[in-house]
């Protein structure tokens, strides 16, 4: 199942539980060394770990509450929840600090990938091969990458333009959600390798964009 949620009972929860406290704990301690952009860069990874692991129960919850099947959710509650609980740091951020846009594209990023780095592990806990891994570590990153950075920048627009709040921050969530969810829908397909090809694809005009944007 692609997207987290956490079934299994309480020995898988107890372990998911765990795997965070083990990736985020060293982390966290980092932060009280590190200075600066390396601090804020390594404080967003942890936001987007926390708001991973945090998007686990609220799709269990939601989805057994609706009584959904796990490949349903998967591909139309899995998205939704995941990029509106990733959103929130960016958006949080943007509006409170109102930040340069190279910075706050950076910080978005890293939630994307403090997001996908938790996910992949509490995949992987299932066991996978080596080139399967190869595919989800990558495509998996790629997109939340993509996702978040989409919401970032435009993001960093919205927030200086206030009329535009609602109605731009509504379309930038529902582009995330869309993408992530025909990312999800291709790779629990026979189109996996298209699913996972998807986000390297997306992935290079999203560099292109973030060198060609100010410090």
């Amino acid at each position: 199942h692609h997207g987290v949620g956490y079934q299994g009972g309480e020995k898988m929860e107890d372990m998911i539980l765990n795997l965070f406290i083990g990736i985020a704990a060293p982390l966290a301690m980092m932060i009280f060394i590190c200075k600066g952009d390396t601090r804020r860069l390594l404080l967003f990874l942890l936001f987007g770990m926390t708001v991973c692991y945090a998007a686990g129960w609220l799709n269990e919850f939601t989805r057994l509450a609706l009584g959904l099947e796990v490949e349903i959710a998967s591909t139309g509650l899995g998205p939704m929840a995941e990029e509106l609980t990733k959103a929130l740091p960016v958006l949080v951020y943007a509006f409170l600090f109102k930040p340069k846009r190279r910075t706050l594209l950076e910080c978005s990023a890293m939630v994307g990938v403090g997001f996908a780095i938790l996910e992949n592990a509490i995949y992987f806990l299932s066991g996978v091969n080596l080139l399967y891994a190869l595919g989800r570590g990558f495509g998996s990153g790629m997109m939340h990458c993509v996702c978040t950075i989409t919401v970032g920048y435009g993001v960093s627009f919205v927030h200086v333009r206030r009329k535009l709040f609602y109605t731009g921050t509504t379309a930038l969530l529902s582009a995330a959600i869309i993408y992530h969810s025909v990312y999800n829908t291709l790779v629990q397909s026979s189109h996996q390798l298209v699913g996972f090809l998807l986000p390297v694809l997306t992935f290079i005009p999203v560099l292109v964009l973030l060198n060609k944007t100010e410090v």
